[in-house]
């Protein structure tokens, strides 16, 4: 795993990492959590398969204390509540029609708490502005590029 500062400047600030394995994402996602306050939210964005379950496990489990093995992806119940140490509240929105979809579920009440939220660009309109960009991009058949991007406006 390698971690690279590439940019730091007024409100913004990106971090890329290098990922040869699950356990390196998972390391790395571990390593993010640390960053990461209450009311945070953290848009994970990637190809399906890229990797995004395997760093949501290391985010989760070092912000709620519960074991990797135990985090799965809310593909299909949409969210999955974790409670431990902190609270974490974990969306998948990849079957959503769209941000009216997430609204009337209620989902929008949850901004506020700590939010995970994979396939956040199905609901890019509801979003609060001041977010977690968190990208992960294949680089060859095991590396992961995983781009975090805070920006606080």
């Amino acid at each position: 795993m390698s971690s690279k500062l590439t940019s730091s400047a007024g409100s913004k600030k990106i971090n890329s990492f290098l990922s040869s394995s699950a356990e390196e994402t998972e390391a790395i996602g571990r390593k993010i959590a640390q960053d990461l306050q209450a009311g945070s939210i953290v848009c994970l964005m990637g190809d399906l398969g890229a990797g995004k379950t395997t760093l949501s496990k290391g985010i989760i489990s070092e912000i709620t204390g519960i074991a990797p093995h135990q985090v799965n992806s809310p593909t299909f119940t949409y969210l999955n509540i974790y409670e431990g140490k902190n609270d974490l509240f974990h969306f998948d929105c990849y079957r959503l029609k769209g941000s009216d979809d997430f609204l009337e579920r209620g989902f929008d009440e949850y901004f506020g708490q700590l939010c995970l939220i994979e396939w956040p660009e199905k609901i890019e309109a509801v979003l609060p502005s001041e977010r977690i960009h968190i990208t992960i991009e294949y680089n060859g058949e095991n590396k992961r590029i995983i781009t975090y991007e805070e920006t606080r406006v």
